[in-house]
C-alpha cells in the first residue's frame, strides 16, 4: 500500500529531487502569503490592503508567464528553474534585511517585494510543472501529479503553522529569512537532477513571439485542452480568493484574529494532504473529467456557506471540504492535460495553465470591492454569498455543456 502511494517517487530518482524541492518551494510560498497578509494588516489596518499585497504577486504572471513557458520549451528547464529560484531567494533575503533595519515603514515596499517575487514565480511555476513529466516514466505520471499536489496542500498547512508561530513568538523578519533558506534549498536540489524523459523539441528554430503564438494555437485547436483550461480559470474564483481574504474575513465576519485564519488554512491543507494520499494510492472513485466541474460546484457551496456563517465552529471545519475539492480538481485537471499534450508544447501549455494565477488579483479585487465599496457596502459575508451562487450556477452549466470532458477517464 505504501509503495503504491509513493510509486513514482520510489521508481524515479530525479523526481525525488524535484518533489522535495517542490515541498520547499510551496512551503516558502504559503509562509510568505500568511506573513505578508498579516504584516500588511498590522501596518495599515486595512483588510483590502492585506488582501491586495498578496494578490499583486500574481500580476507578473500576466506579463511573464507565457514567455516563461516559451523559454521552458526552448532552453534547459532545469537550468531555467535554478536561475528563477535564485532570483526569488535574493529578493526574499533583501526584504528580510530591510525589515531588520526598520526600513519597511510603508506598504509600497511590501507591494514591491511581492511584485519582484512574483517575477521569479512566473517562470519557476510552469517550468517545474513541465519537469514532472520529464523526470518520471509515463506510467507514473498520474501518481507523480497526485504527490506533487500534496506539496501544495501539505505545505499550505506547514507554511501557515510556521508563519503563525513566528509572528506570535518572534517577529516578521524571521519569516522571510526562513523563506530565503527554503528557496536556496530548492535551488541546490536542481544540481543533481536529470531529465531523462525529455523529448526532442523543435521550437529552437522559432522566435519567442512565434513560439508563443504556436503554443496558443495548439491550445485553441485542441478542444479538450481548451475546455480544461477554461475550467481551471474558473478555479481562481473558487479556491484562491478566500485564502487572500482571510485576514479581512476573520476580522469582519468572525471577529477573530490571525490564529483563526491560520487554523482555517491548516484545515484546508490537512484535507488536501489526505486527499492527495488517497488519490495517489487508490485513484479516483469517478471519472477524472467529471471531477472538475463537480468539485467547482462543491467549492461554490463552501464559499456560500462561509458567507452565511459568522461562527468559527462552522467556518473552520468547512475548510476541510474546500481542501478536498481543490485537491481533486487540481490533480484531475493537471493529469488530463499532461496526458494530452506533447512534450514539445508542455512548457507553453503549463504556463497558460498557471496563467490563471495572474487573474487572481482581478477576481480577489472584485470580491473585495463588492464587499467594501462605499456605494453599497454589503460587507464581506454578502460578497461571498454572491460569489458562491455565481460559482455554483456557472459550474453547473459547464458540467452539462462539457459532456466530452465529463466522459474522460
Amino acid at each position: 500500500m505504501i509503495i503504491s502511494t509513493f510509486e513514482s517517487m520510489v521508481n524515479n530518482k530525479n523526481f525525488r529531487y524535484l518533489l522535495v524541492g517542490n515541498f520547499f518551494g510551496n512551503c516558502a510560498v504559503w509562509l510568505q502569503f500568511v506573513s505578508v497578509g498579516w504584516l500588511t494588516y498590522d501596518l495599515t489596518g486595512s483588510g483590502i490592503q492585506s488582501m491586495m499585497t498578496v494578490a499583486i504577486r500574481a500580476i507578473p504572471t500576466l506579463l511573464l508567464s507565457p514567455v516563461g513557458g516559451v523559454w521552458a520549451d526552448k532552453m534547459s528547464r532545469n537550468k531555467l528553474a535554478a536561475v528563477s529560484q535564485s532570483f526569488t531567494a535574493i529578493t526574499a533575503l533583501v526584504f528580510a534585511v530591510a525589515l531588520v533595519l526598520g526600513l519597511v515603514d510603508n506598504v509600497i515596499y511590501i507591494y514591491a517585494y511581492m511584485i519582484f517575487t512574483g517575477l521569479g514565480f512566473a517562470v519557476t511555476q510552469p517550468v517545474r510543472q513541465a519537469l514532472i513529466a520529464n523526470t518520471v516514466k509515463p506510467d507514473d505520471l498520474g501518481n507523480a501529479l497526485a504527490l506533487n499536489a500534496m506539496t501544495v496542500t501539505s505545505m499550505r498547512l506547514l507554511g501557515a503553522v510556521i508563519a503563525g508561530t513566528l509572528i506570535v513568538y518572534v517577529d516578521y523578519q524571521w519569516n522571510f529569512f526562513v523563506e530565503t533558506a527554503l528557496y536556496i534549498g530548492m535551488t541546490l536540489l536542481q544540481i543533481p537532477m536529470k531529465t531523462p524523459f525529455t523529448d526532442k523539441r523543435t521550437s529552437e528554430v522559432k522566435s519567442v513571439y512565434g513560439d508563443l503564438v504556436s503554443g496558443l494555437g495548439y491550445i485553441g485547436r485542441n478542444t479538450i485542452v481548451l475546455r480544461l483550461m477554461i475550467l481551471n480559470f474558473l478555479r481562481t474564483v473558487v479556491f484562491t480568493p478566500i485564502l487572500l481574504l482571510l485576514p479581512y474575513y476573520t476580522s469582519e465576519a468572525l471577529n477573530s484574529e490571525a490564529d483563526v485564519g491560520t487554523l482555517m488554512i491548516i484545515m484546508m491543507g490537512l484535507a488536501g494532504v489526505l486527499s492527495s494520499l488517497y488519490i495517489s494510492t487508490f485513484g479516483y472513485v469517478i471519472r477524472k473529467g467529471f471531477i472538475g466541474p463537480l468539485t467547482l460546484i462543491g467549492g461554490g457551496i463552501v464559499i456560500l456557506t462561509l458567507g452565511m456563517s459568522n461562527s468559527v465552529w462552522v467556518s473552520v471545519p468547512i475548510m476541510l471540504l474546500l481542501g478536498i475539492c481543490q485537491t481533486h480538481f487540481i490533480v484531475s485537471n493537471q493529469t488530463l492535460i499532461q496526458e494530452t499534450v506533447t512534450d514539445e508544447y508542455r512548457g507553453r501549455v503549463s504556463s497558460v495553465w498557471h496563467y490563471e494565477q495572474g487573474l487572481i488579483p482581478l477576481s480577489t479585487l472584485i470580491i473585495g470591492l463588492l464587499a467594501a465599496n462605499p456605494l453599497w457596502d454589503i460587507g464581506i459575508s454578502n460578497s461571498l454569498i454572491i460569489t458562491g451562487l455565481f460559482t455554483i450556477g456557472l459550474s453547473s452549466i459547464l458540467l452539462l455543456w462539457y459532456k466530452d470532458i465529463a466522459r474522460l477517464k
